[in-house]
């Protein structure tokens, strides 16, 4: 158990000059030379003029311009983009000197992960009305998108236009809405408006200009389904689109749901209201504005037909590696430093700009920590002259954002035992220091002596470190997750959310250099120390802490049970869960991770997001049937609520 008493520390901190600059970077400072290992043309990238800075400052910048740039296609999976960037790293990693892993495809660890969704050339979407010459049929490629993932099959049913799809009996809202009122959609399709009346209105009782929990396609869903519909059309909201060009959401957007979604244009819907003799949707979204009552009707004589099939083509996708040997009695020890290097693409699912095509260059997320882990890696090399004690891995992670896919292909197929990997560090979200200079810590923790000496480090170079204790705040959702699961110490450096998180907006010339080099700096000496102390680190299970676990959502009933799901992309049915809070109703009720939660309330649990609805229909107090799948066999359980005002932890 190394707890290093606080001088060591400062003894660490004294060598830092020295350790700053003694890198092997070329004259020029800049990014690295064209491809040449990996056969992918790579463009050199200068850094920006600016007032004189320090060496890791400009090449920090030149990297994280590389892999945000309009080129590089917002690094999604299957883009060139993506490829490129990983050309990119493992040219970086070769040029500095890092030795390729046994097992792996030179500096690549393949692996695929499922792809978007896609409607197949057999899908289709009919609109007919009596008395019609011809029917309107929609091509899967340009006419309409399946919001929901599965597919379904709808024979001619009658349309009906429920206005935005909306039931709410809320007192905390003082609502009483309701566009099913006085309608029979049993049997039928609907017409409905993405969002909530009243949009651009301060004082609407709907939250204001805030979206609520009756705005999301989840709700709707739920809400036709439970009123009998079979299907259900959805088309934007004017006020929704905030002045952008009207545009379908991508396939499978809203996930898993109870009754086929799809998804049409607002000039589709004006043909269809126009071909029933009835207000075009401008006139109908203003007369439910106008006075908060609903305007919804029959479509007298229009019936739709659809068939709905979707595809899925896995994605070939890598993580890069790059590997520093040890020397020594410890030199069969591994510590990875890891970040993930993919980001959204064009947006989609996980965009916080929903109706957005415009690429997310992800300069935070997470081109920061790519870089970050480069420059750790030009740092380290020069240490293959002395060799440091133990083996330092860089990982630059693909599939984060699907839900650490990477780092999960990489601890259940590992290159380096993991039984002998002692520490793992991870940059996510590493390019807004902000103006106090505070840098969020996870895991500090997971090894005795680990948060203090972390804390003294970031001290040294003038960092304010903020601890987030146990596994709460945004724990689970970075690579480094995959690792403590494995009951591997962690680091997480983060330096907090922001605006333009998961926007197109997060781009270059908002990234802090100067902070980041700052952070570079540090996390050099932890590694240093981490790869030179006598002893390895002992690993300690942390406490819930300020958890993450899922339950509320926002206007929601303030129950929790306590849970915390697994991440990763899953085709079967129901929620999987990595764990739950100790002390919390799911514990007391019996649920443990690798339980799968399929029946909640009395109602089927298809994704996270019918869990979420089904918890926030009950109260604190409530006792509720919870029904899992463990070891193949349905589980029924019983759970009495928390309420989420007990603590800031629990949902």
């Amino acid at each position: 158990m190394m707890n290093f008493p606080y001088p060591r520390v400062i003894g660490l901190a004294a060598v830092l000059p020295a350790l700053v600059f003694a890198c092997p970077v070329r004259a020029d400072q800049g990014a690295p030379a064209a491809a040449s290992e990996t056969g992918t043309e790579v463009k050199k990238v200068k850094p920006l003029a600016t007032a004189p800075v320090r060496p890791a400052e400009s090449r920090l910048r030149a990297d994280v311009t590389f892999l945000a740039d309009d080129a590089q296609e917002g690094r999604g999976p299957g883009t060139k983009g993506i490829e490129t960037s990983a050309a990119y790293i493992a040219d970086e990693f070769a040029r500095v000197g890092l030795k390729t892993a046994k097992g792996a495809d030179g500096y690549f660890q393949p692996f695929t992960i499922p792809g978007d969704h896609a409607l197949t050339d057999s899908a289709a979407l009919t609109i007919s009305r009596k008395g019609a010459d011809k029917d309107l049929k929609l091509s899967p490629k340009t006419g309409f998108s399946s919001l929901s993932s599965l597919g379904a099959t709808v024979k001619d049913s009658p349309l009906v236009f429920a206005g935005y799809g909306i039931t709410a009996k809320d007192e905390k809202l003082k609502l009483d809405y309701d566009d099913y009122k006085g309608l029979d959609v049993k049997g039928k399709a609907v017409l409905i408006l993405r969002n909530e009346p009243q949009l651009d209105d301060a004082d609407s009782p709907f939250a204001g200009k805030e979206l609520t929990q009756y705005a999301a396609l989840r709700s709707k869903a739920v809400n036709a389904d439970e009123h009998g519909a079979v299907l259900a059309l959805v088309v934007n909201s004017k006020a929704g689109l905030r002045g952008e060009d009207d545009a379908l959401a991508p396939n499978g957007y809203a996930g898993r749901l109870p009754l086929p979604i799809v998804m049409i244009s607002r000039e589709t819907a004006d043909k269809i209201l126009a071909g029933a003799d009835q207000p075009t949707l401008k006139e109908l979204e203003t007369r439910i504005d106008a006075d908060l009552k609903p305007e919804s009707r029959a479509l007298e004589g229009v019936s739709v037909a659809a068939e709905v099939a979707l595809e899925r083509t896995p994605i070939p996708v890598k993580n890069v590696i790059g590997v520093l040997e040890g020397a020594g009695p410890f030199s069969n020890e591994t510590i990875v430093i890891g970040a993930h290097y993919d980001h959204l693409g064009r947006g989609g699912q996980g965009s916080l700009a929903p109706n957005s095509q415009e690429i997310h260059n992800g300069a935070d997320d997470n081109a920061s920590g790519t870089a970050m882990v480069m420059e750790l890696a030009r740092r380290l090399a020069v240490k293959a002259i002395d060799p440091l004690p133990r083996r330092i891995v860089f990982i630059a992670f693909s599939g984060e954002e699907r839900g650490l896919l990477g780092s999960a292909h990489y601890v259940k197929e590992p290159l380096y035992p993991l039984n002998d990997t002692v520490a793992m560090i991870n940059f996510d979200m590493v390019g807004r220091l902000n103006d106090k200079e505070e840098l969020t810590i996870f895991g500090g923790a997971s090894s005795p002596g680990l948060d203090a000496l972390v804390e003294a480090l970031g001290s040294s170079q003038g960092l304010a470190i903020k601890k987030v204790v146990g596994t709460g705040g945004e724990f689970f959702a970075s690579d480094h997750a995959s690792f403590y699961k494995k009951d591997i110490p962690v680091v997480f450096a983060f330096t907090g959310n922001h605006a333009q998180y998961h926007k197109p907006a997060d781009d270059t010339e908002l990234i802090n250099f100067a902070g980041m080099a700052k952070i570079a700096d540090v996390s050099e000496l932890l590694v240093l120390d981490l790869a030179r102390r006598p002893a390895r680190p002992a690993f300690v299970k942390l406490g819930p802490g300020e958890s993450r676990s899922v339950g509320a959502v926002r206007n929601g009933s303030g129950s929790y049970l306590g849970t915390r799901p697994a991440y990763g992309e899953n085709d079967t049915p129901g929620v999987t869960l990595d764990g739950v809070s100790e002390g919390s109703p799911a514990e007391k009720a019996g649920l443990k991770g690798g339980d799968t939660i399929i029946r909640f309330g009395g109602k089927d649990v298809k994704d996270i997001e019918d869990f979420m609805i089904g918890l926030n229909a009950h109260k604190p107090g409530d006792e509720v049937e919870v029904v899992v799948r463990r070891d193949g066999k349905d589980v029924p359980l019983k759970a009495t609520l928390g309420s989420s005002d007990r603590s800031s932890s629990k949902h």
